[in-house]
């Protein structure tokens, strides 16, 4: 009898634990469903979106760098976060590509320093999307904010473009 009654304590002590178990592993896995970005929550984030103009296009079209970006930037807004949770050594040899590839057409002062924000923010992103600890808000504000330097980077080209198509002559 006392045989009996210990190997149902056991079975019953064994059972509520990996019950538990369940439970925890269950708990984990929506928590990481729910932290995931979706399409949606980038498309729905509230920023000016600056693309490039005509003569821009044209002065960049051979910047093989800058159209990898463009191209990532709009994976990115697919939810396709991959380039940004890469190895940031990655990201930093893409950014340093980035800056020694620049054309003379927009090599000013200015643009870098739209390169270097953007710079700052992509591996601000990186960091938080490869902590776990990080909430999805904060997550999608970083987002965020590189898509703004992007756009300020695209404004400044386009700004450069247009301030010297103007040939404004200076009095003498």
């Amino acid at each position: 009898m006392k045989v009996l009654l210990y190997s149902l304590l056991s079975i019953l002590i064994l059972s509520c634990k990996t019950d538990t178990q369940n439970t925890v592993i269950e708990t984990t896995v929506d928590e990481k469903s729910s932290n995931t970005i979706t399409k949606s929550e980038i498309q729905n984030l509230k920023y000016n979106d600056y693309g490039l103009s005509n003569d821009a296009q044209n002065a960049l079209k051979d910047w093989q760098k800058y159209q990898e970006l463009n191209t990532q930037m709009e994976y990115l807004k697919t939810a396709d976060l991959s380039f940004l949770k890469s190895d940031i050594s990655l990201i930093t040899t893409f950014i340093n590509d980035f800056r020694t590839e620049i054309p003379k057409a927009v090599s000013t002062n200015e643009v870098y320093a739209r390169i270097t924000a953007l710079e700052t923010k992509m591996l601000k992103i990186n960091s938080l999307l490869l902590l776990d600890n990080i909430s999805k808000k904060e997550q999608l504000e970083g987002l965020k904010e590189m898509f703004i330097a992007f756009s300020n980077l695209n404004l400044q080209i386009n700004k450069k473009l247009e301030f010297e198509a103007n040939n404004i002559s200076k009095p003498e």
